[in-house]
């Protein structure tokens, strides 16, 4: 199944021999018992982290660990029992919330959670644990993911669309997989997925827009006419150096992934994609830290098959170039820079001015600082060092001024 495993081993095995990126500079905090993928920032601390320095007056200590032991806190870290659900659908869902149950029957740890949005995009995920040695050296886990997003927004691809070519789809995925993730030391985890997704594209329901099949084909919208279903695998390797997930004074996160899809219905689809992302954390003052970030997504098809749009990499939204509506931009191949000069005002809030730049290309040597999409803004984040709870992001570019409210980190 994973026919290319050796290609990706040399690959991942390279970057860590890499040495900016063996510089360990802090001892990490621990992530969380499920790793998410790159598109998602679930990864939650096991360990909390060493508890920072700090010279806030009493009373605000005291607050601080009111919340940080809050039941509501608690309920949204690895509990049992009920939990409310905040967010947790894809980008461009709108503001979205649920609920859950967790518990740990025998060996087995199961965690079943819904979702609805704004704009009636719906998700359910079922998780269950089956092993987890001492440490957390070792997990294996099975997922299943339900996704019927009703609206999202198409315009081409390249990074020369107009406006003028903006539609709107549905799609309900189901995906169910396997993943196995071993911590070889605490600042480095290896895993490995595979699964099997189960795509439907649907007529989109704003009402604004037009949909999808009035204005672009199977041509020129790969993978519209028909929807095969994927056998898909990957490897990853992750190196966190972070002294803490919610707010990283210093230290870094990389990343890399390598995974194929396969497509067992028409044969026409099959294609690999190679991720690869760091982040790098600098602190310039005892309240000032500059946050750096560095994103390729390479996705590479044989002669006759091709890549599905709505799973073909993007730019645009909360997460990557924000002056841009979610999925503005896809090809495939895409290349993105963040930076953003963080500011601590109070120990549960901090502000921050950012600049995001970023290209996608249909070849992978057009990746370049030529005909990028940039923003500029500033935001207002809530949370502790340990998880960032709230992010209102306001940023300014071409395609106008767009306003984020988001559930995690920037990067």
């Amino acid at each position: 199944m994973l026919k290319h495993l050796p290609i990706a081993c040399a690959v991942t095995f390279g970057l860590l021999l890499s040495p900016s990126l063996l510089r360990a500079q802090a001892t990490p905090a621990d992530q969380g018992s499920e790793p998410a993928p790159i598109e998602s920032k679930a990864d939650q601390p096991a360990t909390p982290a060493p508890e920072q320095a700090t010279d806030q007056p009493p009373v605000i200590e005291k607050v601080r660990r009111y919340v940080k032991n809050s039941p509501i806190a608690k309920r949204l870290q690895e509990s049992e029992g009920f939990y409310p659900k905040i967010g947790g659908l894809t980008p461009g869902s709108g503001l979205a919330g649920g609920g859950g149950y967790r518990r740990r029957l025998g060996w087995m740890y199961v965690d079943v959670s819904g979702a609805a949005s704004t704009k009636a995009y719906r998700g359910i995920d079922a998780k269950a644990r089956w092993l987890q040695t001492a440490g957390k050296t070792l997990e294996v886990w099975t997922n299943l993911t339900f996704r019927n997003n009703t609206q999202d927004d198409f315009y081409g691809l390249g990074i020369d669309t107009t406006d003028a070519s903006r539609v709107d789809f549905g799609i309900r995925t189901t995906d169910v997989a396997a993943r196995a993730v071993a911590r070889v030391r605490p600042w480095l985890r290896l895993g490995a997925d595979v699964g099997y997704l189960v795509p439907s594209v649907r007529e989109g329901r704003d009402d604004r827009i037009r949909s999808i099949e009035v204005v672009f084909t199977d041509a020129t919208a790969p993978g519209l006419a028909r929807q095969p279903r994927f056998l898909h695998d990957s490897v990853f390797v992750e190196i966190d150096s972070r002294d803490a997930p919610g707010f990283p004074r210093r230290g870094g996160l990389y990343r890399t992934a390598y995974g194929l899809w396969n497509d067992r219905t028409f044969d026409d689809y099959d294609f690999r994609r190679f991720d690869i992302e760091g982040s790098q954390f600098i602190a310039v003052a005892p309240k000032d830290v500059v946050a750096l970030r560095l994103a390729l997504t390479y996705a590479n098809n044989a002669p006759g098959d091709r890549v599905p749009f709505y799973l073909s990499p993007y730019l645009g939204g909360g997460d990557t170039v924000r002056a841009f509506r979610e999925f503005r931009f896809r090809d495939e191949n895409t290349g993105l820079f963040n930076v953003e000069l963080r500011h601590r005002v109070h120990p549960f809030v901090h502000v921050a001015g950012f600049v995001d730049v970023g290209k996608v290309a249909h070849d992978w040597q057009d990746i370049n600082p030529t005909n990028v999409k940039r923003a500029y803004g500033f935001g207002v984040r809530g949370g502790t060092d340990q998880r960032t709870f709230l992010r209102l992001d306001v940023a300014y570019g071409d395609d106008g001024t767009r306003v984020f409210l988001k559930f995690t980190p920037a990067f």
